[in-house]
């Protein structure tokens, strides 16, 4: 998502800079107008300069906007057309006084803002950063320990054509440590590729999770029935068909080996998470050992 142009400049400006502007703008305003300005008008131009503040730290956006433009057009025309007597410096200075505190106090705020979201946020983004993998943006190894419960849970006890299992599906690069070794990046692009074709032939409704190592587990629910278990058989084998179609790129391109397994789960299962991952690598040998009989 992008940033609007206030966001941007939030983040480039800190706010210890922001502050420290303030109070010198502030106190120059003060020491000048003190030698310049009689005793009412001093008071006058500190009672304004205290308005621009609250009215930059109270407004939003846009009521910010209209205000200024209200604030600035009657005090031109207050200076400008009533008998006041003054410098016609003093008095574009005194103009200006509301909006120019508003606008530097409104963006103080906005920075405040965001310091104190994500300090409220703070367990969020750690959970987040423990649930999502930062190469393909799927949910992480953690994640499908947590994700796993839920899901036996939600199944029925009984056995009928109308209840439903869950499917855990292992997808993985054979050999991907070697791949690794040879070239990081390319291997990334490998990994980052597979999350892409996953999206492409698996259904909305499943889960995926990324295990490292190219490990990809898709957590999925089907109908106990023999119809659907075919029909999943089949978008298993066209979802290995696809991700075999990746090549390892570097100087040289060079296809890459995926191997799969799967294990369906009821809701009288005594697997555990840990259990289902070790099924599922055994199984995935299995497969290994059937290409080369």
């Amino acid at each position: 998502m992008k940033k609007n142009w206030l966001t941007k400049l939030d983040y480039r400006i800190p706010l210890e800079v922001m502050v420290g502007a303030t109070l010198a703008l502030y106190l120059i305003q003060q020491i000048g107008f003190y030698e310049l300005l009689s005793e009412k008008v001093f008071i006058v131009s500190t009672l304004l300069t205290f308005l621009g503040l609250i009215l930059g730290l109270l407004s939003t956006s846009l009521m910010l906007l209209v205000m200024n433009l209200i604030l600035i057009s009657t005090g031109a025309f207050l200076l400008y057309f009533d008998p006041v007597i003054m410098i016609t410096k003093i008095k574009l200075l005194l103009i200006f006084v509301i909006p120019m505190y508003s606008v530097i106090a409104f963006f103080i705020k906005r920075t405040l803002y965001v310091r104190k979201l994500i300090l409220f946020r703070e367990e969020d983004i750690h959970s987040y950063l423990k649930f999502r993998d930062p190469l393909t943006g799927y949910r992480t190894i953690d994640s499908f320990f947590s994700k796993y419960p839920e899901f036996i849970e939600s199944l029925s006890n009984t056995n009928q054509e109308s209840s439903r299992l869950v499917v855990v599906s292992l997808f993985y690069v054979d050999f991907y440590i070697q791949y690794f070794d040879r070239n990081q990046k390319a291997a990334d692009q490998m990994v980052r590729e597979m999350a892409e074709r996953l999206l492409q032939t698996r259904n909305p409704e499943e889960l995926f999770f990324y295990l490292k190592n190219g490990a990809f587990i898709v957590l999925s629910t089907i109908y106990d029935n023999e119809i659907e278990r075919i029909k999943f058989e089949k978008r298993n084998e066209l979802t290995k068909s696809s991700l075999s179609e990746i090549v390892f790129t570097t100087e040289q391109v060079q296809n890459i080996t995926i191997r799969k397994s799967d294990c369906y789960i009821s809701r009288k299962t005594t697997y555990t998470a840990d259990q289902v991952l070790d099924y599922l690598y055994r199984r995935s040998e299995t497969d290994l050992a059937i290409e080369y009989i």
